[in-house]
């Protein structure tokens, strides 16, 4: 069982239409860098976290399913903070700060993203604790999928995954948490070999080494719908600056377990978060550490997914 200071968690996950949303919501705000890879990003209040900005802090995390149509389910924990009094302050009003990124994943199930609706009553099971269950096609992960060079059909099931860990640095005793929603275009990798990704012929096919990356009549719609999402949460006191090349370690994850990653198919982007609340760490013992868990985060993804939509996970094909 996980517990992150000031920060709880709620998984939405719709397994009718195969998509779903993570939402982390901050006891006060915290302050969050953010790195983007690739060229298909799909965000909304980005801006903030890339450069310096008026509003010192976030309030909340949004990840979802539903690709453009899935920020304005955002919509849903920006009313739920509103209510609550939460936000920047412009005199007498509030205006709550949710970065949030989406994942495509239309193609999977019906292509019906969260509602603003369901997202706002979500978020009244918010909850300090995170079970190592809530991994795999639960929330953001739902209706991901990784390896699509073939199209969501020829692809394996990708997902929400977690990983964690309470170290001691320098007589510190510090916990980070990891967080991935893998839905990559590439195939994902451990220990050298395909776990999960693109399936021709009844196995795992390295595109990349068969020199076969980009054929012409493969559809469109087949490159446009991938990203991986990375949240690291430390419990370190740290800079805008520093949070910045945190967020790089965790898209280096990214790119030692994907292959490819960070392509022009994918919209990653990692998000680090500083709760405030040790300090006397070093910035190289954190970067080391979100390494580390963004890798096994990525891998727990898929090894916890299940089969959905007709595309066969991990677990399944390993049976």
């Amino acid at each position: 069982m996980l517990s992150i200071p000031k920060v709880r968690f709620v998984n939405f996950t719709d397994k009718e239409n195969i998509t779903g949303a993570t939402i982390f919501v901050f006891d006060e705000p915290l302050l969050c860098s953010a790195d983007k890879r690739g060229g298909a990003q799909t965000t909304r209040q980005i801006d903030s976290l890339l450069h310096p900005h008026i509003s010192f802090g976030v309030d909340a995390l949004f990840l979802s399913g539903g690709s453009a149509f899935g920020l304005n389910s955002a919509s849903g924990v920006v009313e739920f903070l509103k209510e609550k009094g939460v936000g920047f302050g412009f005199g007498k009003f509030k205006v709550p700060r949710v970065p949030s990124a989406c994942i495509f994943d239309l193609t999977i199930g019906n292509p019906v993203p969260p509602s603003p609706e369901q997202i706002y009553k979500a978020c009244f099971s918010l909850s300090y604790t995170i079970d190592e269950t809530e991994q795999g096609s639960v929330g953001a992960g739902t209706g991901a999928t990784v390896g699509k060079l073939f199209g969501v059909p020829n692809s394996t099931k990708g997902g929400l995954g977690i990983a964690w860990s309470e170290r001691n640095f320098g007589g510190i005793d510090v916990k980070n948490a990891v967080f991935a929603v893998v839905n990559a275009f590439g195939n994902i990798i451990e220990n050298g070999k395909i776990i999960a990704g693109v399936r021709k012929d009844g196995r795992f096919f390295d595109f990349v080494e068969e020199g076969f990356f980009h054929p012409p009549k493969y559809p469109e719609e087949y490159f446009s719908s991938s990203t991986v999402i990375v949240v690291g949460f430390t419990e370190v006191v740290f800079s805008a600056p520093e949070l910045w090349i945190l967020a790089q370690a965790l898209n280096s994850a990214v790119s030692h377990t994907v292959k490819p990653a960070h392509t022009p198919f994918d919209g990653d982007i990692s998000f680090a978060v500083s709760c405030g609340v040790k300090t006397g760490v070093s910035l190289f013992d954190v970067f080391g550490e979100f390494y580390r868990l963004a890798k096994k985060a990525i891998l727990n993804a898929v090894k916890y997914a299940e089969s959905l939509g007709g595309v066969p996970s991990y677990k399944s094909i390993r049976s």
